[in-house]
């Protein structure tokens, strides 16, 4: 990121002196409840690609109160830009939840100025999804209270909306939640969290698969060897609980935080 100046083209406003600021301070300055700031920048060729973001709660459906803004020097037409940046944002922002809360003010946005000459879209889209999932990412990892990131990913489901509407119910039960945070590898308050999507009829609980991290919880239970194991899986500061359907090849991962005594102070110790 370059100069940012008084006026809009560039130049100082007289008596007044131009003033620099980075991704970090950009990010830094606007923080609300977040505790640390979240940027991440990537390469396409010789151009940049860098993002700000902020947002720790309220966060479901659909982005809701975050604010997240890219900045690249790649030279990409409006609509090659744009396709990349829905494609980006449906893979990853709206992949996030926190609380399932929402609120009226949320934004991505991203800014080309083309300083850096043109960019394979195709290579750009990549970079770009993988800068988000990065802020993505940072975003869960520090939700109001949290002390885990948790990622659940639904596999061989009927189509990619089933998949990620599975995952999000697994990622927001507050049941789950409490048990990444005190690390019990708890398989049923998973699949109660499966089960209640009363409408999805074709999921056969005989067909279904649930691991924390790389470890089979259901249906076949672990032996009493490995719950050692499983609970230094879920001990650790990233947990995964991946799941799977039997019914055919979509899948989608979403990103969330375990629920502590944290989130509770934070959003009960204030009056608005």
């Amino acid at each position: 990121m370059g100069t940012i100046r008084t006026h809009f083209d560039g130049t100082p406003e007289r008596g007044l002196a131009a003033f620099t600021a980075g991704p970090l301070d950009v990010a830094r300055a606007m923080m609300t409840t977040d505790t640390r700031p979240k940027t991440a920048v990537r390469t396409v060729g010789q151009a940049r690609i860098v993002g700000v973001a902020k947002g720790v709660g309220m966060l479901e459906p659909n982005m809701a109160t975050m604010l997240a803004y890219v900045f690249t020097d790649a030279a990409l037409s409006p609509t090659d830009l744009d396709r990349a940046l829905r494609g980006a944002v449906n893979r990853t922002f709206n992949c996030l939840s926190v609380d399932t809360d929402t609120s009226t003010s949320d934004t991505v946005a991203v800014i080309a100025n083309g300083a850096a000459g043109p960019v394979d879209p195709a290579r750009f889209s990549e970079a770009l999804d993988d800068l988000c999932l990065d802020l993505t990412q940072q975003l869960a990892r520090d939700g109001e209270g949290a002390t885990k990131l948790l990622r659940v990913t639904v596999g061989q489901a009927g189509d990619y909306s089933q998949a990620k509407r599975i995952a999000k119910s697994v990622v927001n039960s507050p049941l789950v939640k409490t048990a990444v945070h005190g690390a019990d590898p708890n398989w049923g308050r998973v699949v109660m969290a499966i089960g209640k999507n009363t409408d999805d009829t074709d999921i056969a609980p005989g067909d279904v698969t649930v691991r924390f991290g790389d470890i089979e919880v259901y249906p076949d239970e672990p032996e009493a060897d490995t719950l050692g194991k499983l609970v230094g899986i879920m001990s650790q500061d990233e947990v995964d609980i991946v799941i799977t359907l039997g019914l055919g090849e979509a899948e989608a991962t979403v990103y969330g935080c375990d629920l502590s005594a944290g989130y509770i102070r934070i959003n009960a110790d204030y009056t608005t």
